[in-house]
């Protein structure tokens, strides 16, 4: 099981989801206080297993309803999604990787993940 881990700098926070073998799943937005980061934490918990993927990067791709992984390309044509567990706002944000099946690995990673527990020395 991974783990999320917090980062505080200047009173502002941030988490990274870390996979059981360490690598970074993704890593949140910056939030105000440590209690709107734990609340990140728990919206992802709560929706990211079932969120649907909506593919931009597709010809056809047709926006979807939120929870859901939005994948996007970069212009040097590396691909990387945003997580959004509501319509308003994305919440995490993956690395980018060069090939898109790479990257739905990291979906999928991120599934099984999600319900991980803070790191011990954050509780």
């Amino acid at each position: 099981m991974g783990q999320y881990v917090l980062n505080e700098n200047e009173g502002k926070y941030l988490f990274n989801l870390c996979a059981s073998n360490g690598h970074i799943v993704a890593t949140s937005m910056v939030f105000p206080s440590k209690d709107d980061c734990l609340d990140g934490i728990n919206r992802i918990r709560k929706t990211a297993k079932d969120a649907a993927v909506e593919d931009t990067t597709s010809l056809d791709w047709q926006s979807l309803p939120a929870p859901k992984y939005r994948i996007f390309q970069t212009l040097s044509g590396n691909y990387f999604f945003r997580f959004y567990p509501s319509e308003s706002n994305d919440i995490a944000q993956s690395h980018s990787y060069p090939h898109k099946d790479s990257l739905l690995r990291r979906i999928e990673r991120m599934r099984e993940e999600c319900d991980s527990p803070l790191a011990q020395d954050e509780e």
